[in-house]
């Protein structure tokens, strides 16, 4: 995303609308859940949008704060007799007053359900989110739900130390649009673009002098970015699912990357369906960014990844549980079954450990039934 200077509104790109329909979908599933069975009964449910601009722009009425209310709204409407939760606390954060301003006007005509409270702060994400913290500090360090929308307009402003601070309470998750284009301008610009401090406050630390190569091509470099943005998610305590996303228009030209991390697998469970459900209406695409193949959503065949999840298995007994976290981290599926269910085919599972009293047929691999699977030693134990 460019971080020249925008008017208050502007025009959203076919890739920001797709973008605020996948915030909707998902948060619609986020709050149903936490809302109907919370960490604790009464729990206090956080979203936080980072960088909220106006709330609308100027060919589409829905920026990711209204379609926060409307994804609240909704789910506390449909399911008010089962909600075991507090009140949702949903904080908009910008650094242009302007924007805010025009946000609260737009928020006034937005519908809202009474057990939705509003907070509003013009100042930059940071002091923000720290003012966000003041006023409910529970879901940033007990186990109340808090989702964090970071949407920045270039490849500063969130230090790498406050993803930390975010993702360190118990119930938490962030969504983060990753300038991993601009990050590479900034290498490449050296000394010209203040390099070694913007990149260390970006990264935590100084990892990036050894991850990122000066003479690999620009989309090298893009890619080795996003690549070790990942690595240092993955080394916050807690962290076990980390995936990242890259938006294709039709034309296959990437717009950027989106990446999702979470302390419980369910969250990235219901952010791959999020992304499923948007991929379908045709005008754009989501692609695995480790992948950068084939549309990640327009890709069921299994037999990729399953040879891909054999070679690094192979020999070995996981459980059903450890399978499923490389499913969610290193592939395409919400579950290993379709790729155990072709390797089974194809004689490469040695043996199938079922938790006691359960039973299985040949190609099914439900987590209420198999405890552990054993891996054949290689191709020729076929």
């Amino acid at each position: 995303m460019s971080s020249k200077k925008l008017d208050t509104v502007w025009k959203a790109e076919p890739h920001t609308v797709a973008k605020i329909e996948l915030l909707g979908a998902y948060l619609r599933a986020w709050f149903s859940i936490l809302g109907t069975k919370p960490p604790r009964r009464g729990a206090e449910i956080l979203y936080v949008d980072g960088f909220a601009g106006p709330g609308e722009y100027t060919n589409h009425p829905t920026g990711s704060p209204v379609a926060a209310i409307e994804a609240a709204t909704s789910v506390l409407g449909t399911h008010s007799a089962r909600w075991l939760a507090g009140d949702v606390f949903c904080a908009f954060i910008d650094q242009d007053p302007d924007r805010i301003t025009y946000l609260k006007q737009k928020l006034d005509g937005v519908r809202r359900h009474a057990r939705i409270h509003v907070s509003m702060h013009a100042s930059a994400f940071v002091q923000g989110l720290n003012a966000v913290r003041a006023r409910q500090p529970r879901p940033f360090s007990e186990r109340d739900p808090l989702f964090v929308f970071i949407d920045p307009f270039g490849a500063t402003g969130v230090p790498f130390g406050t993803i930390a601070g975010i993702l360190d309470a118990p119930c938490s998750e962030v969504l983060i649009n990753l300038d991993a284009d601009g990050i590479a301008r900034i290498f490449q610009a050296g000394a010209d673009a203040n390099r070694d401090a913007v990149l260390t406050d970006i990264f935590g630390d100084e990892s990036w002098r050894t991850a990122l190569s000066h003479g690999a091509p620009f989309d090298a470099q893009c890619r080795q970015a996003l690549d070790l943005y990942k690595r240092r998610l993955r080394t916050i305590t807690g962290v076990r699912y980390v995936f990242a996303f890259e938006m294709r228009g039709k034309t296959a030209t990437l717009n950027y990357f989106l990446v999702f991390a979470s302390r419980h697998h369910l969250g990235l469970e219901k952010m791959k369906e999020a992304m499923r459900s948007i991929d379908q209406t045709g005008g754009y695409a989501f692609s695995d960014a480790d992948i950068g193949q084939s549309l990640l959503f327009r890709f069921d065949d299994p037999a990729d990844f399953a040879r891909k999840m054999f070679g690094l298995c192979k020999g070995r007994r996981l459980t059903y549980g450890e399978l499923r976290d490389y499913a969610l981290n290193e592939t395409p599926f919400v579950n290993p079954k379709k790729m155990l269910k072709y390797l089974e085919d194809h004689g490469l599972i040695q043996d199938v450990r079922l938790l006691p009293g359960k039973q299985r047929r040949k190609g099914t691999f439900s987590e209420d039934a198999v405890a552990a699977v054993v891996f054949a030693r290689g191709e020729a134990d076929a």
